[in-house]
């Protein structure tokens, strides 16, 4: 994973939901493509919950992405 990619999937039109699992087992749920902050140039991007809270993940620490085309 890195930006490219993550921007990428921000910008599906019609958006879909994703999760990004980390190294340390942690699964995010990505339910809208504004809870989610990244730079081309960056490694690594901020993510939103619903509370207003962010995490800084770095891209080296994701270890799948899954939407509904790849959980078809």
């Amino acid at each position: 994973m890195n930006a490219t990619e993550m921007i990428r999937l921000m910008n599906r039109i019609p958006f879909e939901a994703f999760e990004i699992h980390l190294s340390d087992g942690t699964c995010i749920h990505v339910e809208q493509p504004y809870h989610i902050a990244t730079r081309i140039d960056r490694p690594t991007f901020i993510i939103y919950d619903d509370e207003g809270r962010m995490r800084i993940v770095a891209y080296r620490n994701v270890t799948e992405v899954i939407t509904a085309a790849t959980a078809s």
